[in-house]
């Protein structure tokens, strides 16, 4: 099924992350349409593709329909590997993406094995941050899968754009972020598996603040009886990779603090603005994994050196001495996080659930990341229209499930009324309500039961947003 090259797809977003074809870094060209100044973030350290580039294989184009169901919209990414295609779901009413893989090399077994592996790995993992998979099937004898479709951005994009404006992300802004992608790297390990290929690309931005990780492709999944890793190429990111990723002689819990390493590298390209390394090379490479990086504060003192020690123990070439989880990691930078604080009096912050539990809970996470702010409990939707219309309000919580007014229709009330930050809290929405409720609004979701950390970190990167909202000329 070769066919031509097509458009890119007319909606914004992907739903697997980068895909690209593994490339030798030294030969891998720098794609023309990077604006000056952009990094390509792309390369691949592994197997070149014999494929030339401007052949691509495409897939099924826009109109045709997969296996009866999936009516392909058009192309969300493409790789010397195969390709990923956005798609509407005919019988349950939805947008997905399909990752598929061209048939020449669905004709090995190498192959097919690594794409199970990765679909196997994916569903292995129930997060809110990470790319969901709901089936795996096989169209003209090649495999492919089909996934949750995020609309947005990456990491990546989003680096480039605020570069292009020779601005660095805020601090709450960009570790609001980085607590999303730790919890659901913490759940990619905890379901047995390493995702390999952590960098900005393969980190989607989705509708209000929702951060998915996407593309295993090159994860490695452990059998839980045998605790013995996969075959797996050497493959990986330069500049992300962690020293030890080629090695198969160590025990899964090590293993997987390759992935703690790609997150110090990201944790210190978003806090500073740039990478830790300057890579070109292959050589560039081998010669940064026997260094030591400039401490983060120094590029950006006003993170103080309180970020220096957990960034750089992420960033220890030996995993022996790395640090030990993620989980140990997100502790680390939000502990960092708490050194920068002042008083926040004069903070209003609005808490609307009928749960009794929640609102105590929510009281004493806030009074502990937001010292001196006013926080104001109320049971039901009506009432927390009342309080809001009454004085208004810097921040609002809010459930999803809840008398009065429920959470759609308290979060349409107030963003007609106001204009402070909403974040909807829900035991048991899904992607549904969180489309409904951006489209109408919301600008953050938490998971219950919900995650103190967390929960302060997406408070503070919605403020902060507001702020900034409200400081910028128009």
């Amino acid at each position: 099924m070769n066919r031509d090259r097509g458009s890119p797809a007319d909606r914004p977003g992907a739903g697997a992350g980068d895909a690209e074809p593994e490339q030798r870094l030294d030969t891998a060209p720098v794609p023309p349409s990077l604006a000056p100044g952009v990094k390509d973030r792309s390369f691949r350290l592994g197997q070149a593709s014999t494929e030339p580039r401007g052949d691509l294989w495409e897939g099924p184009r826009a109109g045709e329909l997969i296996d009866g169901t999936y009516r392909v919209i058009g192309p969300l990414g493409q790789g010397g590997m195969g390709t990923v295609l956005l798609a509407v779901d005919e019988r349950l009413e939805r947008d997905v993406a399909i990752k598929l893989i061209r048939p020449s090399y669905a004709a090995t077994d190498n192959a097919r094995r690594r794409f199970l592996i990765e679909a196997r790995a994916m569903a292995r993992v129930r997060h809110e941050n990470v790319i969901e998979i709901y089936t795996f099937g096989e169209i003209d004898d090649a495999p492919y899968f089909v996934m949750e479709y995020v609309p947005g951005t990456s990491v990546g994009d989003w680096l480039d754009e605020l570069m292009m404006r020779e601005k660095l992300p805020t601090i709450d802004e960009a570790l609001g972020y980085l607590d999303q992608i730790c919890r659901g790297v913490a759940a990619i390990h905890v379901s047995g598996s390493v995702h390999g290929d952590l960098k900005p690309s393969n980190i989607l931005l989705g509708p209000s603040s929702r951060v998915a990780i996407a593309d295993m492709g090159l994860s490695r999944l452990f059998d839980r009886s045998s605790g013995e890793p996969g075959d797996h190429p050497m493959a990986g990111t330069p500049g992300y990779i962690a020293p030890e990723y080629a090695r198969t002689d160590l025990p899964p819990h090590i293993l997987q603090r390759s992935d703690v390493y790609s997150l110090g590298v990201l944790a210190y390209e978003m806090l500073t603005g740039s990478p830790p390394f300057d890579i070109k090379s292959a050589a560039d490479m081998l010669a940064a994994h026997h260094s030591t990086p400039e401490p983060p504060s120094s590029r950006r003192p006003e993170l103080t050196r309180a970020f220096d020690a957990p960034i750089l123990e992420a960033l220890e070439s030996d995993p022996v001495n790395r640090t030990a989880s993620v989980e140990e990691l997100r502790r680390a930078l939000l502990r960092a996080r708490e050194s920068l604080d002042a008083s926040h009096a004069g903070l209003r912050i609005l808490v609307a659930d009928d749960d009794d539990d929640f609102r105590q809970l929510a009281r004493e996470t806030l009074d502990y990341g937001f010292p001196g702010a006013q926080i104001e409990l109320v049971s039901d939707g009506k009432a927390a229209l009342v309080a809001a219309d009454a004085q208004p309000m810097d921040l609002a919580v809010i459930d999803l499930d809840m008398p009065g007014l429920n959470g759609v229709e308290l979060t349409a009330a107030l963003r007609e009324r106001h204009d402070m930050p909403i974040i909807v809290c829900t035991a048991a929405g899904g992607a549904p309500d969180w489309k409904l409720l951006s489209a109408i609004g919301a600008d953050g979701f938490l998971v219950k039961p919900i995650d103190p950390f967390a929960f302060v970190a997406l408070a503070r990167k919605m403020l902060d947003a507001s702020s900034e909202r409200a400081s910028s000329p128009d």
